[in-house]
């Protein structure tokens, strides 16, 4: 049986992780918080989650491909995502822009992403 959160966020970056679960959650939203892009496709697979928006933060994170991450867009089709890469690595995730809803480049302010998030939200109802 899924859980029906209202965000699924992929982070390996522990910090970010906490700070951007933490900010959501005061905020009020439903979040399941993994530890990079593996557990999220694990997850999803096994029918764990069901969420209405992906925030996906590849910092840091090894199993972090475009493909794998374009492999955990596709079970979720529909769903808003919000991709959030390194500053260095913008070349490399460049090719999925035209797969998420919004891209953001690392150094971000939480609350940006925060804001962004409360925002696509919104747009679906």
């Amino acid at each position: 049986m899924a859980i029906r959160d209202d965000i699924l966020l992929s982070s390996a970056d522990w910090q970010s992780r906490t700070l951007i679960l933490a900010e959501l959650q005061e905020r009020g939203y439903p979040v399941m918080a993994l530890p990079g892009v593996r557990y999220a496709i694990r997850a999803a697979l096994q029918g764990l989650i069901d969420p209405r928006l992906l925030l996906i933060d590849v910092h840091g994170d090894p199993s972090a491909t475009p493909e794998e991450v374009q492999g955990l867009l596709s079970l979720f089709p529909e769903r808003p995502a919000m991709l959030l890469v390194g500053v260095f690595d913008e070349a490399r995730w460049a090719p999925l822009r035209a797969h998420v809803t919004r891209f953001f480049r690392r150094p971000i302010r939480v609350g940006d992403v925060v804001e962004a998030v409360e925002g696509l939200l919104q747009d679906r109802g």
